[in-house]
């Protein structure tokens, strides 16, 4: 008889917090600076781009403490998180015999080069018009590459 009000109250205690997974989402910038702290007075630790996966450790007001894959942890401004995958997973520049690829105002080698992007470099993918691809670089440069130098 004792035993029974034990359960119910243990029944009710709370349980361990699930982590929610959500991402990073487009912004005009081109990424998500990573705070040690709840607010932009706080350092950045890093900087998240579009389509990074992060897990939901706590929310205060519009900031939320999140837990990186690599298990690195820092406050983000929660208007820039979204529940569900990225609709485009993320683009990488391969190595070119030049050593760089040129960013292009358009799809094609008769556009204006914008700046270069070097091997490594990360990018989202916007749009495509053949074999061309519109690309948000990492510091938040937009423009074309063609698709035979990125990679997934």
């Amino acid at each position: 008889m004792r035993l029974a009000p034990f359960l119910i109250c243990l029944a009710l205690l709370p349980g361990p917090a699930v982590a929610q997974t959500l991402y990073v989402r487009d912004s005009e910038a081109g990424y998500l600076n990573l705070r040690d702290g709840p607010g932009t007075r706080h350092d950045v630790l890093r900087r998240l781009s579009p389509g990074d996966r992060v897990d939901v450790q706590e929310t205060l007001g519009r900031w939320t403490r999140v837990r990186l894959p690599d298990g690195g942890e820092g406050w983000v401004s929660g208007d820039y998180l979204e529940r569900g995958a990225p609709a485009a997973a993320a683009l990488f520049v391969k190595p070119t015999t030049i050593g760089y690829l040129n960013l292009r105002q358009g799809p094609g080698t008769d556009t204006p080069v914008l700046r270069r992007i070097y091997p490594g470099d990360r990018l989202a993918p916007l749009a495509q018009d053949g074999v061309w691809i519109e690309v948000r670089h990492a510091t938040g440069a937009r423009g074309w590459v063609h698709s035979d130098y990125v990679t997934r």
